[in-house]
């Protein structure tokens, strides 16, 4: 192969000539006689495993010399609804296809990349390969399928392929946050308008995230506490290093109290309450913090899933959208530079929406897409300790709209909250860790040398973009008997809160909820651990003793004088570690929610070609759509994607119903 590095893809593209002379070997056969033979494999049965969604997934083949015999999955830590019912669907396309090049099960992603990469070693074992020379291979090229094919071509669909057209003026796809906003803003301005969802109905539109961030709504008017707009507007474009677009900004404050106060009025008629969430801002901080953020007052779900979706699609059926379940977007349809509908995958095969006004496409980002991930995200992809995305959030709407000849952001951007915890021997976070509420709290944060090393007071996915950099990434977070009143005088900003906000309203997480249940269980699981001296806290998070006593000694130092002369964390933020039992945890990557980097759009919310021209009929809203944030989430502005989604989405569907 002369001097070009052997990738992942030559390996198994090659290794049918190794299987041969194998089998070969193994028969007892002539390299004449075996060259003969069309073998492929090495006859057996071969397994291997690999990390799914939540737990190891097995994948068992038997082979004989040219084929797949039989192939078996065991999958049972995956989500029984939706990674179990996956494997069996993955299992009969591993026979059909006989390759372990099979497409993802929609909603299952994670269990698909699973099922793939344990199925390719099995069939790299049964074609005599050595599976570390396979890895290493793969490490040592640096190009894998993953960073070069995510996108692929885009489908071509015959209209002899399709088994039904459906005509609509405003075609809505996704719902979730934006698609719901959309779909509604569509049939209130009297446009036909079908909605469809790739998910069954239990999953599709499963809910509408909690915290919505706005300007100049009804509540926040009459609590006297509206943000100024350019303050908010000004910390957007700093947090994206430049990238957002202002224009954006601006629509989105002078839209965003509207959109809210509809959204208020809908789930009040639901018998919920959305509450404006007003904090105290008698403390200096530094890094500012505005009120943007209105809630879900938890209490009265009382846990029910789905329920602010629900109102909303009820509100919509009654005036009159179609929501179609089960039905995929496949590619988007043109006539010149004007996209007219879609093609669809469903149960009965492909369906073609015509949209005469528009295509919205809210079909959220990419963020359980791990070959899109690796690609245009890698420092993100190795930062994750668990992935709670939405179902089908796999870039379905992205990959479209770029088939159309739509750009997308060349700076990136997940969402990832500081609150992956890990067991006290863990280091990385490759080995899924559990959601730790508490890791966002400014409590004393070390390395794993002791050292402390940086403010920890910040935006929540800062800390983990500085452990990066740190030994293998990992941290350890640690308090003392007085924490929960550290907490209350920490006065954290945004769903990091755990006490209600200065005007009554709930915290997204309540303390009750963390005391009575997570931390009990944290400690059971021996994931937060307890000492009665600093020594033995530093033995059991497995950190040098004598640099664990000298940071504690100087942080101490630091809470005494009321000043943080080392890293200029704000005093109130300051804790002592004096009173015992002391506790700690180690920490690894963050709480992955979503991706938020899409299609580029202008202030119609029309999605643009790399001329920045705008692509007529198409509308792109919610997390598949860009512009707005890079590198980082600017979580001290509650709400601030979520709420993008709602005004954005909202604007797309009146938009659409009035072309």
């Amino acid at each position: 192969m002369s001097d070009r590095t052997l990738s992942r893809r030559d390996f198994l593209r090659g290794a049918a000539a190794l299987g041969v002379m194998a089998t070969g070997s193994a028969l007892g056969l002539s390299h004449a006689s075996a060259e003969e033979i069309p073998a492929e494999f090495i006859p057996g049965t071969y397994t291997a495993t690999a990390p799914g969604f939540g737990g190891d997934v097995t994948v068992t083949i038997t082979v004989d010399e040219t084929r797949i015999l039989d192939a078996s999955i065991t999958a049972d830590g995956e989500t029984e609804s939706i990674g179990q019912v996956a494997a069996v669907e993955l299992k009969d396309k591993i026979l059909e296809l006989q390759t372990y090049q099979i497409d993802a099960v929609s909603g299952a992603t994670s269990t698909s990349r699973a099922v793939k990469q344990a199925c390719e070693s099995c069939i790299a074992q049964a074609k005599g390969i050595d599976v570390s020379l396979l890895q290493a291979a793969d490490a040592a090229s640096g190009d894998s399928q993953s960073s070069t094919d995510w996108l692929g071509e885009a489908p071509v669909i015959d209209d002899s392929e399709v088994v039904e057209t459906v005509d609509t003026e405003v075609l809505v796809i996704g719902a979730g946050t934006a698609g719901l906003f959309a779909a509604c803003a569509a049939v209130e301005e009297g446009a036909k308008t079908i909605l469809i969802e790739k998910m069954d109905e239990e999953f599709g539109g499963s809910g509408i995230r909690d915290t919505l961030a706005a300007i100049g709504s009804r509540e926040q008017l009459e609590d006297g506490d509206n943000p100024d707009k350019f303050g908010v507007i000004t910390e957007l474009y700093r947090q994206s290093n430049g990238y957002g677009d202002q224009r954006l900004y601006k629509l989105w404050a002078d839209n965003s109290g509207e959109a809210i106060d509809w959204y208020t009025d809908r789930v009040t008629e639901g018998g919920l309450r959305f509450r404006h969430e007003v904090d105290s801002h008698t403390e200096a901080v530094r890094y500012p913090i505005y009120d943007v953020g209105h809630s879900l007052q938890m209490s009265d779900t009382e846990g029910a899933h789905g329920a602010t979706a629900n109102i909303l699609k009820e509100y919509a059926k009654k005036l009159g959208l179609e929501i179609h379940y089960k039905t995929a977007l496949v590619s988007l349809i043109k006539d010149g530079n004007t996209v007219t509908g879609i093609y669809a995958s469903t149960e009965k095969g492909y369906v073609r929406y015509n949209a005469s006004k528009g295509v919205i496409v809210c079909t959220g980002g990419y963020s359980l897409n791990m070959d899109m991930l690796k690609a245009l995200q890698p420092e993100t992809a190795k930062m994750i300790n668990i992935n709670y995305s939405y179902p089908g959030s796999q870039g379905d709407g992205i990959k479209a709209c770029l088939w159309a000849g739509a750009a997308m952001d060349e700076t990136h951007c997940g969402m990832l909250f500081d609150r992956g915890a890990v067991m006290p021997d863990q280091v990385g976070c490759q080995t899924p860790g559990v959601l730790f509420w508490m890791g966002s709290q400014p409590f004393l944060k070390v390395n794993l040398e002791g050292e402390r090393f940086t403010n920890e007071s910040g935006c929540y996915d800062h800390i983990l973009h500085t452990a990066y950099t740190q030994p293998g990434m990992t941290y350890a977070m640690v308090w003392d008997a007085n924490y929960v009143e550290d907490m209350m005088r920490f006065d954290t900003h945004g769903c990091s809160r755990m006490f209600d906000h200065e005007n009554g309203a709930e915290s997204v997480w309540p303390l009750a909820l963390n005391e009575g249940y997570f931390m009990p269980m944290y400690r059971d699981q021996g994931i937060v651990v307890k000492a009665d001296t600093i020594e033995e806290l530093a033995v059991k998070l497995g950190l040098p003793v004598e640099n664990f006593k000298k940071t504690v000694e100087r942080y101490n130092e630091l809470f005494d004088k009321q000043e943080d002369e080392d890293f200029g964390k704000e005093a109130y933020r300051l804790s002592a570690l004096r009173t015992a039992p002391f506790e700690g945890v180690r920490m690894s990557g963050g709480y992955f929610i979503c991706t938020m980097d899409g299609i580029r759009i202008n202030t119609d919310i029309n999605a643009v070609d790399t001329e920045g021209n705008p692509i007529e009929g198409l509308y792109v809203a919610g997390d598949c759509s860009g512009g707005y944030f890079a590198t980082s989430y600017p979580n001290l502005l509650a709400g601030a994607a979520a709420g993008r989604s709602v005004t954005f989405g909202r604007l797309a569907g009146k938009n659409a119903a009035k072309r």
